[in-house]
């Protein structure tokens, strides 16, 4: 998946979670799941493409620095990370993008099934 891509992806996944009204509990749900990795950090953005470039930083910072970080959060998340691997991105920016992009999917799947949407 090409960095363009992934980006328009995200942002249209983006806008349906904003539009569903249930942006909020999204939010809430990728800090539970951060927070459950181990990592100590806090989401500083509202902002939906914010938040995306946000977590896309932490994950390249991880990827860099704290390789385990990552993983945790992967599995936190419940992302594969074989799936990640199993891409053509040598980058670690476009990697952590990607990531990026499937967290927050699997993340808005987390709260369509909470809410039964």
């Amino acid at each position: 998946m090409s960095k363009k891509n992934n980006l328009t992806s995200a942002k249209q996944l983006l806008d349906e979670v904003v539009n569903s009204k249930l942006y909020p509990q999204f939010l809430v749900q990728i800090q539970k799941d951060i927070n459950r990795a181990g990592i100590d950090y806090s989401i500083k953005n509202t902002e939906p493409l914010k938040v995306f470039h946000e977590i896309r930083d932490l994950l390249s910072e991880k990827l860099q620095n704290t390789f385990n970080d990552y993983t945790n959060l992967l599995y936190a998340v419940d992302v594969s990370e074989a799936k990640i691997r199993n891409t053509n991105l040598e980058d670690s920016n476009a990697i952590a993008e990607y990531a990026a992009y499937l967290i927050l999917k699997r993340e808005w799947q987390k709260v369509c099934y909470r809410n039964m949407l």
